[in-house]
């Protein structure tokens, strides 16, 4: 299986899986231990002051001495509350059950005194658990001559969290499904204001916010009855009565208690402070804490996929303390997230996921380790034992020699690239250069990597055969030609060859172009030709004269010509010769004086000038000038240009040569004849091989094998030439060579 596919498979298993805990983690509160630990701590931070309104009646140890043991007679509670209603408290709570009838006249008196206000007064009800014919509770109320007599009732139930700790409670407790709301005594005793409540349903559970242990004003149950308690300390307080003695069995767990315990008096002293406070605190509904649990956890395994494993560490810490930094916002916001469950899914999901990519990731590399050590294929570099006796030092070591070898192996092709022969560069499927070779770096005098293909080719190939190489190039490869010629700014010619990369998929990764310098060859070609055009025209031409006299008398006349004509079949092939010697030999000069040379070349020449009347105006201006020269070479480029001047020249005419000093570095030789001239279309190819100068006077067609060799002479002595015509008719040759 692709290892892209496995992880996203193995990706959104885990976050399913995960998804699945957490939910059933928050439905059976599997955290809820955590979280009560954590509210309990938080909590205890900031707690809020006691309200100096509330007022507790204890029936603590010393009235349990004074009074006598518990039950007390009716008569006792009914003096208290007489006692309690002159000084004139603003509601008074009675937690005491009052569910079984006493003697009659004791019932009575309590009653009356219950009734005789001014401030209201209420008693609790109780619910019996399991209730009778199969209900969940039986409603147990005060007996009918109290609930007549009381102000209202209330229940006064006490509900445990999970781990037996009294943290919440309700403003309203319904035994049976459908039945009657019973609410809080603690909502009865405001009921006279009736102050702001919380905006909930009253059987929604609210968090108690617990003042300090013992922070609410106390008195002794037995002081009031004594009289010993003035009547500031009651007037306009709520007052709540109930037991606070050990012994009595109305002692509760709650958070902040001393060892644990808090009296139920007390737990009503704080519900009544909160709801007169309106701050209790309110767990989160359930949509919002399964979306705050739950995102948290996605939103790491959105990670997983979009960043780094470190960064991953990061993020997965940096969730933690966002979600506990969130609960403890919200905290303080009077709001409960519990956070245990959504902490529980970063660590889960975060070991979990790097369990399982790693698996993943083994599975794979071993997998494809054990392709590539099966695979057929001939390796250039050996692959070195496993000797590892693990697993984990088995997949380890075979990676890293993997790595070594690849590392190898792309070394080795990058040194045979590098290396080649000839040019090459890489390109990708988008046309761009991504790898070039030494050779072709220093042919372009720069590197390319990087460069568009379009921009590359500019700078390889003349303008004039841009259409021809981006046509092959353009063309599928299969299809097309298998090369395409071109010649390079530089004047060299190429080959381009152009190849496909492919992965083993098939998927194409780009092209290799390959540059084979034939310039030499493609001389070769051009030499080839001119040898051809030699052999069939410009020598056969003086050898088809010579054969057409032979078939006459062969007159002194003849005698003569027969012997220009074979002398000029040598003297073509001689140049010719000379030419390609020079190329293939190196310049061995000497000191010259170039008058010298031009008198010997003039002298040679007399001969043939004085059977036309034509005569030599040699100037010398030169100094003396000596130039570093082969003389045999340069001798005979010198009586080309003469014999040149003498061919063209008419008869009885005076070919001129001026030999003098230019710019004092040079020495310049000027041969002026006084024929036609050359025509202006022939002068920028007039020094080629085979250009042709005209016909004058019906004498044999000229040829530019002699000039092409007097260009080769010249340039080999790093001199110039050039041709034109001169003010009054006739051509002029002019060349120029070093001042030795």
């Amino acid at each position: 299986m692709n290892l892209q596919r496995r992880l996203a498979i193995e990706w959104l298993a885990i976050g399913l899986f995960a998804t699945c805990l957490l939910v059933a983690t928050l439905y059976w509160r599997g955290t809820a231990s955590f979280d009560h630990l954590l509210y309990d701590q938080l909590s205890a931070v900031e707690r809020p002051p006691a309200d100096g309104d509330i007022l507790i009646v204890a029936i603590d140890d010393p009235s349990l001495s004074a009074l006598g043991k518990w039950p007390w007679d009716r008569d006792i509670h009914a003096r208290l509350i007489t006692k309690l209603q002159q000084k004139k408290p603003r509601a008074i709570a009675f937690d005491i059950l009052l569910s079984e009838p006493g003697t009659p006249e004791s019932d009575e008196r309590l009653a009356a005194a219950m009734a005789a206000g001014p401030a209201p007064l209420f008693i609790p009800l109780h619910f019996n658990a399991p209730g009778s014919d199969g209900r969940d509770y039986d409603t147990i109320l005060p007996a009918p001559v109290f609930v007549q007599a009381a102000a209202g009732i209330g229940h006064v139930n006490i509900q445990f969290d999970d781990d037996g700790i009294v943290r919440h409670t309700t403003l309203c407790f319904t035994p049976d499904k459908g039945g009657k709301a019973w609410p809080h005594l603690i909502t009865r005793l405001f009921e006279p204001t009736r102050p702001q409540l919380p905006k909930t349903g009253c059987s929604a559970p609210l968090l108690i916010p617990y003042a300090e242990r013992g922070s609410f004003s106390e008195i002794s149950y037995a002081d009031i009855l004594n009289g010993d308690v003035p009547d500031e300390l009651v007037r306009g307080k709520n007052i709540i009565i109930g037991a606070t003695a050990a012994g009595m069995g109305d002692n509760f767990p709650t958070p902040n208690g001393e060892g644990g315990m808090l009296s139920g008096v007390e737990v009503m002293a704080n519900v009544l402070a909160a709801a007169r406070r309106n701050d209790f605190i309110r767990p989160l509904s359930d949509p919002w804490t399964y979306a705050l649990t739950l995102a948290p956890m996605w939103l790491l395994m959105v990670g997983f996929l979009r960043f780094r494993p470190r960064v991953v560490l990061m993020v997965s810490l940096v969730s933690l303390a966002g979600i506990l930094a969130i609960s403890i916002a919200l905290l303080f916001s009077r709001l409960w997230f519990p956070p245990g469950a959504a902490l529980l899914g970063i660590l889960l999901v975060y070991p979990l996921w790097g369990w399982r990519r790693l698996q993943a990731m083994s599975v794979f590399m071993d997998s494809e380790l054990r392709a590539l050590e099966q695979s057929g294929e001939v390796r250039p570099l050996p692959i070195p034992a496993n000797q590892a006796t693990d697993m984990v030092g088995r997949q380890s070591e075979a990676l890293a020699s993997a790595i070594d070898h690849m590392r190898d192996l792309r070394r080795f092709v990058s040194d045979t690239l590098a290396d080649l022969p000839d040019p090459m560069f890489v390109t990708d499927p988008g046309d761009k250069v991504t790898l070039t070779n030494k050779l072709l770096n220093e042919s372009l005098d720069k590197d390319i990597s990087g460069w568009l293909l379009s921009d590359a080719l500019d700078l390889m190939v003349v303008a004039e055969q841009r259409a021809a190489v981006d046509h092959y190039i353009g063309q599928p490869q299969a299809k097309g030609q298998e090369y395409v010629r071109f010649v390079s700014p530089a004047d060299k010619t190429f080959v381009m060859r152009r190849s496909e990369v492919r992965s083993d998929s098939g998927v194409l990764h780009g092209h290799i172009h390959y540059l084979t310098d034939i310039t030499a060859l493609a001389k070769a070609e051009r030499d080839r030709e001119e040898v051809l055009q030699l052999l069939s025209h410009d020598m056969r031409a003086p050898q088809s004269s010579i054969i057409a006299l032979l078939d006459g008398p062969v007159d002194a006349d003849a005698k003569k010509r027969i012997e220009r004509n074979a002398r000029r079949t040598i003297q073509l092939a001689q140049d010719f010769v000379e030419i390609a010697r020079m190329g293939e030999t190196d310049f061995a000069g000497q000191d010259v004086l170039l008058a010298d040379l031009v008198r010997e070349a003039t002298d040679s020449l007399w001969p043939l000038a004085r059977e036309r009347g034509i005569s030599f105006s040699v100037r010398d201006t030169s100094d003396s000038a000596f130039v570093l020269a082969e003389p045999e070479s340069l001798h005979r480029a010198i009586c080309n240009l003469v014999d040149n001047a003498i061919k063209f020249s008419p008869a009885d005419a005076v070919i001129g040569i001026d030999i003098g000093r230019q710019d004092g570095t040079n020495v310049i030789v000027t041969i002026s004849d006084s024929g036609d001239g050359i025509e202006a279309d022939l002068l920028p190819s007039l020094f080629t091989r085979f250009a042709s100068t005209g016909n004058h006077a019906g004498r044999v067609k000229g040829v530019g094998l002699g000039l092409a060799f007097v260009h080769a002479v010249i340039t080999r002595h790093n001199g110039t030439v050039w041709a034109g015509n001169g003010e009054n008719g006739g051509a002029r040759f002019s060349f120029t060579l070093p001042i030795a």
